[in-house]
């Protein structure tokens, strides 16, 4: 137990597989839960723990079920009332495919525009200027566009690429295009790094870690998740 409450409740916070190969974004969540003094658990602090999605695709309906029936035993246990996802496809699969009564469950762009509204996060922005990529399954998949915005603009500028909101490109590293070659997913890569460029930003912001692995192999900015933005000026 941490000593600490947040508005009332436990927070219980879910990395998921592809947070846990960019350790840079659990790291910076785990600070901001510090300074804003909320009563959090780590789910899955020693990797391991999937939210069900890649059974679920593969149409393995009963190892899903049993994985699912798992993992919410596990989240009603914790006594947390919202959960936190940094992975919006983690944060989908929570919200359609679990059943958590008197759980919110949460992307990590909403939760930390909530601690920030609530004056639990006070950033001291800069003049960095920073393109914020929309990711497919946070934008077009959850309707979240304006918290992850709010979140920069707290802490530095936000300028927005060619195309944005629903018209965002895909990263290239989607497992929606893990049917194409190489050549191809690099070539949607690049096309998405010229659209979010073109008003010259001086780096790239997303709040997906499949997105921000798939664009710091090929950018030339700094490529950072907006946890990360926001704990270096907190």
């Amino acid at each position: 137990e941490s000593g600490y409450t947040f508005t009332g409740g436990k927070v219980l916070y879910f990395a998921g597989c592809m947070t846990q190969l960019t350790p840079s974004v659990s790291k910076a969540m785990v600070s901001l839960f510090e300074k804003a003094g909320a009563d959090y658990q780590w789910m899955d602090a020693d990797g391991g723990l999937c939210c069900g999605r890649p059974l679920l695709m593969a149409g393995r309906r009963e190892p899903a079920r049993e994985l699912i029936e798992k993992n919410t035993e596990a989240i009603l246990a914790s006594g947390a009332d919202t959960l936190v996802l940094s992975c919006p496809i983690c944060c989908r699969v929570f919200r359609e495919n679990y059943q958590l009564p008197g759980i919110r469950v949460l992307h990590h762009s909403e939760y930390l525009q909530e601690l920030i509204a609530q004056g639990k996060l006070a950033p001291e922005a800069d003049d960095t200027t920073f393109a914020y990529h929309d990711p497919c399954e946070l934008g077009r998949g959850l309707g979240i566009y304006e918290a992850p915005r709010a979140v920069i603009e707290s802490a530095a500028h936000l300028v927005e690429g060619a195309q944005h909101h629903k018209e965002s490109v895909c990263c290239g590293g989607s497992i929606g295009s893990i049917s194409l070659s190489y050549h191809s997913r690099s070539r949607i890569t690049e096309d998405c790094l010229k659209s979010l460029t073109q008003n010259e930003p001086d780096a790239i912001a997303t709040a997906c870690p499949l997105c921000q692995n798939t664009f710091s192999r090929a950018a030339s900015l700094p490529v950072m998740d907006i946890a990360q933005i926001l704990d270096q000026r907190c």
